[in-house]
């Protein structure tokens, strides 16, 4: 449905006449009004009552009657006439879908999300992501949930210091990649009163370059594993095995900072990611196998890494290039745009007025750049004690110092996630 009341006035218009070229009618435009609290206020029924199976249903009847490939015996005009019809439908289609996404990334901040895997990444390094990833796992523990931390920075793993563990333990992921140990629960650390553990161990050659079987083999086990939550502990930068840890999650966690090149690494994180989850459309192993082609393929690789001179790159400038060369897939590329919607944190803040100012420019730009919605969840203050929170690596932060300002920064973050701690 489509919360009137978060629109303006010329944005409903909008609303309306996309929803009239796409279904062909004008029920849109049918307004109620009704009394609330001594005001009169308009309804706008069949917005309310819309659903996102309706829109992509009504746009596909739209491809298969008026597409000018169906209609080559027609005069030139008429093909000409359906083609501005098909480029209106394609234009209302996209708004529609970013509106739809808009309204689901709402949900995600109100209300509980389905799933139990939580990544937590970052394209630059120093940004606390395993401070974050430690204290979050900590968290989940103390409420209740049975929760493992897994350190995923595989080139540099450190997690198990901020978890209690002096020394790299005795048998880490590594030796469940390169089947030393069949399953991934012979890797587990448990210790009383903490999360349980899977550490990594940086030293062993090679290991941050595991090939991409491997990779998918380690995601499928995680996603078995009989917990309640999963905290994924990811290594900077915007390689492969990165991404796809960082797509495989069901929350997926972007950590910046105040620095500039740390929140322009945040975006570029995210753009990367969302190309990265396009490209994978048509890999082997893609759930969506049955409905994508060569053709394409070739346009979304075309347009992601070879744009042409004078293009900005924008997602947008993907969605037309589909909806003219292979209309009948667009619903499956917006689909997958509408379905990413990464989180934001700033951490070791100094000022919560420009963090959100931060975080509302990445907003502003992934809108308009990546045509999806970023949610901010908020800031964690740089605190003294947490910058020296180093020299106490025995034992969690939130453990110390439980009713710390940093406990409850992070306590009111995985509120907004919509998990009860």
């Amino acid at each position: 449905m489509i919360d009137a009341r978060r629109f303006t006035h010329d944005q409903i218009r909008k609303i309306q006449q996309a929803c009239c070229r796409i279904f062909l009618h004008d029920n849109a435009l049918k307004t109620v009004e009704v009394r609330e609290d001594n005001a009169v206020r308009l309804r706008f029924p069949f917005l309310e009552s819309l659903t996102w199976e309706e829109v992509r249903r009504a746009y596909r009847a739209n491809v298969l009657s008026y597409h000018p490939d169906r209609h080559q015996d027609k005069p030139p005009e008429e093909i000409e006439a359906l083609s501005r019809h098909l480029e209106h439908v394609n234009r209302s289609y996209e708004l529609l879908g970013a509106l739809f996404g808009k309204a689901r990334a709402i949900c995600m901040a109100e209300a509980p999300a389905g799933g139990k895997i939580i990544a937590v990444a970052g394209a630059k390094g120093g940004t606390g992501k395993s401070v974050f990833s430690a204290n979050l796992g900590m968290l989940l523990h103390r409420a209740g949930w049975k929760t493992v931390v897994v350190d995923l920075d595989l080139g540099g793993a450190d997690l198990h210091v901020y978890l209690g563990e002096k020394c790299v333990p005795e048998v880490t992921i590594n030796d469940f990649i390169n089947r030393r140990v069949e399953r991934l629960s012979d890797t587990v650390v448990r210790k009383e009163h903490r999360p349980m553990l899977i550490a990594g161990n940086c030293a062993e050659l090679g290991i941050a370059n595991i090939p991409f079987m491997k990779k998918i083999r380690l995601i499928e086990k995680i996603r078995r594993m009989n917990v309640d939550y999963v905290v994924l502990d990811l290594g900077a930068g915007t390689d492969f095995n990165t991404l796809d840890f960082f797509l495989c999650a069901d929350y997926r966690i972007v950590i910046s900072t105040l620095d500039q090149p740390a929140y322009l690494e945040a975006y570029a994180f995210m753009k990367s990611a969302l190309q990265r989850r396009l490209t994978r459309l048509f890999s082997a192993d893609s759930s969506a196998g049955g409905t994508k082609s060569g053709a394409l393929k070739e346009i979304v690789e075309k347009e992601i890494r070879m744009p042409k001179a004078g293009n900005s790159g924008t997602v947008r400038e993907l969605l037309n290039a589909v909806g003219r060369c292979d209309p009948f897939s667009l619903p499956l590329i917006a689909d997958e745009i509408m379905n990413f919607t990464p989180h934001l944190v700033i951490n070791r803040c100094f000022d919560t007025g420009e963090a959100r100012r931060i975080a509302e420019t990445i907003r502003s730009v992934a809108r308009q750049r990546l045509s999806i919605e970023v949610n901010y969840l908020g800031a964690i203050s740089k605190h003294l004690f947490i910058e020296r929170s180093t020299s106490h690596v025995h034992h969690p932060l939130v453990e110390r110092r439980c009713c710390s300002p940093f406990a409850g920064e992070l306590s009111a973050i995985i509120h907004r996630l919509g998990i009860s701690a």
